[in-house]
């Protein structure tokens, strides 16, 4: 039976539940099996699960940036049953590699057991750096986006991009939300910067086409993000709705990654919850435009793949709408599937509430028919319906110890290293000199926390070149505390690496202090970073050097860097 008559028999199967719940990728983070979330797909019938251990639980209650905003109570919903009303900030527990897989293979399972039995998803975000929703048994990282563009060769796009697949297909991952489609031509995005492949459509468009080919030679779904582009932007969608005033000659440059990975088979996008006057004078964000959805990406572009949004409960919608309103608008605007990451009772409201909608006339079933048309479409020519979606735990680590994953993960570290200035030709530093090391507990290193990936590693890293390096460790946004034991030492120091980490949630934590070192001190000062940006790199920082990454590798590489290995 050919893909489009399968699909469209299948359709004609389900129920209007069916169709609904078909429309969604539900949240459910962490690595414990509850009843509440075998009766979810069970009962809503979702087409994917946003999995992720930075939690054992995302509602809002656990995120103070939610809690604090006039908007929570749009997202605050009851706890009952046997839904996880855990406490924030414990770890998610420790777990093999074949532990994970089962459990994934549980949830999986309950959807195959279902009525109709279709086939469900599992997605998560891996895009170098600190982003990785998996960080257990081994897993290898990598550069962000914008360092593997660094590197100047193409190929390594494409093998970093499988090298990610590889080793998370066999854990039963199926889905990612990349690659970054995003031309990053705001040096101050708080969000985007080196998540993008560069400031140059051409350079995004070369890199992203190689990520492409890698994930589709993993097996695993690619979803281009975040449409129809963020990388202008000043602010987060995370906390509010940014407004891109760019004229639309402008943006359509930032249209041109997508149009050429569309021609390349680019199965999914995302949308940004981000205003785009020039495009709809409306006000409304694209995650909820008809106009940029239907008429432009769909229409125009001719995208027949699959529209995701991004998390729906961000700020950047749900300042202005309820979470089952937003629902509606986003698929009536023309988004397939829509990303609902909240474990609480807000699924109660939100999926009933879309049925609803659907029966008062407010959105067209024959629009829910072609969403979940193309979703199941694009899982018929991944091999959902054919291949096993229940992976042998006995080689779920295969991937992880493949030992061409192991060489590609030296390669990509090595390439990304930027000196991006030395002049006062500081390095390489003699191995006599006495080295003080001042870093920020990298939030990465902090989740992973085994013997080869922890907090204290790149201290390691620089140890194995000389016995002359002592470590001052920090928090990131470097507090009082941190900065008296920084000085209590100094004068111990010849030469002084400080780490200048961004992160995104706190774009400028680190740059105070740094700056404040420079001017208190005539020592050599290094400055360690993953972002060439202002964010991280100021004019008076006379010797920095960019890992755009946080892994093991490029920690090894950082360390060859500074004493000339």
């Amino acid at each position: 039976m050919d893909k489009k008559k399968f699909v469209q028999d299948l359709v004609s199967k389900m129920t209007l539940e069916q169709k609904v719940g078909q429309c969604f990728v539900i949240g459910y983070v962490g690595s414990l099996i509850t009843p509440e979330i075998i009766n979810r797909v069970k009962k809503y019938y979702p087409a994917g699960i946003r999995a992720g251990l930075m939690w054992r639980i995302r509602t809002v209650k656990h995120d103070p940036n939610g809690t604090n905003t006039d908007y929570a109570h749009r997202l605050l919903r009851p706890f009952s049953g046997t839904m996880k009303d855990f406490l924030p900030d414990i770890p998610v527990p420790h777990f093999t590699n074949e532990e994970f897989c089962e459990y994934v293979n549980t949830i999986k399972q309950a959807a195959l057991d279902s009525d109709l039995g279709i086939p469900l998803h599992f997605t998560f975000d891996f895009e170098g750096d600190v982003s990785a929703d998996y960080y257990r048994g081994g897993i290898k990282y990598f550069p962000s986006c914008m360092g593997l563009a660094h590197s100047n060769d193409p190929e390594m796009a494409h093998d970093v991009a499988w090298s990610v697949g590889r080793q998370l297909a066999p854990l039963g991952f199926d889905w990612i939300h990349s690659p970054v489609l995003d031309v990053n031509t705001n040096p101050r995005n708080p969000e985007i910067g080196t998540r993008s492949y560069g400031e140059d459509p051409e350079e995004v468009i070369t890199y992203a086409k190689e990520a492409l080919r890698g994930f589709k030679d993993a097996g695993i779904i690619a979803t281009g993000k975040h449409f129809p582009g963020r990388g202008p932007s000043a602010a987060d969608a995370h906390h509010g709705l940014p407004v891109i005033d760019e004229s639309r000659e402008e943006l359509m440059r930032h249209l041109e990654p997508y149009r050429a990975l569309i021609k390349e088979g680019l199965p999914a996008i995302m949308t940004a919850h981000t205003a785009y006057p020039a495009l709809d004078p409306s006000g409304l964000p694209a995650t909820l435009s008809k106009p940029i959805l239907t008429d432009l990406l769909k229409g125009e572009l001719g995208f027949e793949g699959v529209v995701t949004t991004d998390e729906i409960t961000m700020g950047g919608i749900i300042q202005k709408f309820d979470v089952p309103e937003a629902c509606v608008r986003a698929i009536d605007a023309g988004c397939d599937l829509v990303l609902l990451r909240d474990e609480g009772g807000l699924i109660n409201d939100v999926i009933p509430g879309v049925i609803q909608a659907v029966r008062e006339g407010r959105l067209s079933e024959d629009r829910v028919n072609d969403a979940v048309t193309r979703t199941l479409s694009v899982k018929y020519d991944y091999g959902f319906f054919e291949q096993p979606q229940i992976k042998d735990p006995k080689k779920a680590s295969e991937g992880i110890n493949d030992a061409k994953v192991a060489e590609i993960a030296v390669k990509a570290a090595k390439n990304a290293i930027n000196v991006i200035r030395d002049e006062n030709n500081v390095l390489p530093v003699s191995k006599d000199k006495k080295v003080m090391f001042i870093y920020q507990v990298n939030p990465l290193h902090e989740r992973t926390n085994t013997q080869t990936c922890h907090p204290a590693m790149p201290w390691m890293k620089l140890l194995e070149h000389s016995d002359n390096v002592y470590a001052v460790e920090t928090t990131m946004k470097y507090s009082p505390e941190d900065r008296k034991r920084v000085y209590e030492r100094i004068h111990e120091a010849d030469v002084i690496i400080i780490t200048n980490y961004f992160d995104r949630r706190s774009p400028e934590s680190g740059n105070n202090f740094v700056q404040e070192l420079h001017q208190k001190t005539d020592k050599p000062i290094i400055v360690m970073t993953n972002s060439p940006y202002p964010f991280t790199v100021q004019p008076e920082y006379k010797t920095v050097v960019c890992t755009y990454s946080s892994s093991v590798e490029s920690a090894e590489a950082f360390a060859d860097t500074i004493f000339g290995e």
